[in-house]
């Protein structure tokens, strides 16, 4: 019989031996994916997001409202000084100048990034690298997910609850990203204690609510009976965002916006000036008074704006500049007020758009419960932090 020669190798053998080179979308998915430095990149994307948004809007906001200043002498000409021209000026003019000057430099850049995770995959990988933290909620790593679209608007995120497996696993869900900032309270954030405290005191928050929202849905799980499901989810490729659907989902995003929470400002702001010149507003004011003034410390005027905010949470922030008749509100508020007043918002339920998908999801009892749950643990909280700071040597 013939020896076979050890140089030459049968292609068989090659094919066995060989390994094909791992492409460039695999060896992100190992970095993304990766039990260490997954979540480093994680939180580099999550900060780097946050700065992102906050130095883009801070810029824009200032570039606008120097714009809108050139138009307030000309339109206070034009509306004159009579009562019907201050409920004008005062009260619709300035909601809507506030909505434009305030709202939409945060709102933008925000709904911007989180198209190009959505279209590039990535939000996968975070619902994959967040499974063992959900679990100590009774949850999976896919709860991570209406979590994330709950820091664009908490409606779709207590939609999007509907991926879970059991009725449990969905109204942890659900309660758990009713108290993720949504992007109309990250501009209460911004607009309050990011430009005028700074970016770090504003991040300060959105620790204190994660924290804030694993703890409460550790006593969630703890509550409800049942166990977790395991995590079973396809992981999409990565693929280059593209212009089109980023650019398409930004627009109906905010145009989405622009149609809802416009015309709710207008209508509040004339309704807002309206009532204070009749005096009716200083009666609501005392009547709740005990809560702002007494455990929270705000001024008693804005405990109106905290009824007005369980319509739309950025109302709080755009009627205060109508209520206080100035966009400068530090001014007219102490650091301390600005932090605890972005606090409490943080907190409470989004709007009533949210306590509707709540029913809609569950049921009005279970809305109901999660409703005043959140505004009596918001104003319990709020009055706490209070007096920590007033501790610490806030003013």
């Amino acid at each position: 019989c013939s020896a076979t020669s050890p140089l030459k190798r049968s292609p068989a053998s090659m094919a066995f031996k060989e390994r094909p080179r791992p492409t460039l979308s695999s060896r992100i998915d190992s970095l993304t994916t990766h039990g260490f430095w997954g979540y480093v990149v994680m939180a580099l994307i999550m900060v780097g997001m946050f700065y992102a948004v906050f130095s883009f809007g801070s810029w824009a906001s200032g570039l606008l409202d120097a714009a809108l200043d050139l138009l307030r002498p000309f339109l206070q000409d034009l509306l004159g000084s009579g009562a019907m021209g201050k409920i004008l000026g005062e009260g619709l003019v300035e909601g809507l100048f506030a909505g434009i000057a305030i709202a939409i430099p945060f709102i933008l850049p925000f709904y911007l990034m989180l198209s190009v995770l959505e279209d590039s995959g990535y939000l996968a990988r975070i619902a994959f690298l967040m499974d063992a933290a959900m679990h100590r909620m009774g949850l999976h790593g896919k709860a991570f997910i209406p979590m994330l679209l709950g820091f664009g608007c908490n409606v779709p995120a207590v939609l999007g609850c509907r991926i879970m497996e059991t009725r449990r696993e969905r109204l942890i869900a659900a309660f758990v990203s009713t108290l993720v900032p949504c992007t109309a309270r990250t501009v209460v954030i911004l607009a309050l204690v990011g430009k005028y405290l700074g970016v770090t005191y504003a991040l300060s928050l959105y620790v204190i609510d994660i924290a804030i929202i694993f703890a409460l849905g550790r006593i969630a799980y703890k509550t409800l009976p049942g166990e977790p499901i395991g995590l079973i989810m396809e992981m999409p490729s990565y693929k280059r965002p593209s212009g089109r659907v980023i650019a398409r989902q930004t627009w109906f995003r905010v145009s989405g916006f622009v149609r809802i929470a416009f015309p709710i400002i207008a209508i509040a702001g004339v309704a807002i000036k309206a009532v204070e010149m009749a005096g009716v507003l200083n009666i609501v004011s005392n009547a709740i008074s005990p809560i702002t003034v007494g455990l929270l410390g705000l001024p008693s005027a804005m405990g109106v704006l905290l009824i007005v905010g369980i319509l739309r949470k950025e109302l709080t922030v755009l009627m205060l500049a109508t209520l206080l008749g100035t966009q400068h509100f530090n001014a007219v508020l102490s650091p301390l007020q600005m932090y605890v007043f972005a606090f409490v918002v943080m907190l409470y339920i989004p709007c009533v758009a949210t306590i509707a998908a709540l029913v809609e999801e569950f049921n009005w009892k279970e809305a109901a419960y999660v409703t005043m749950f959140e505004i009596a643990f918001a104003a319990g909280a709020g009055g706490l932090l209070y007096r920590v700071l007033l501790v610490l040597g806030w003013h």
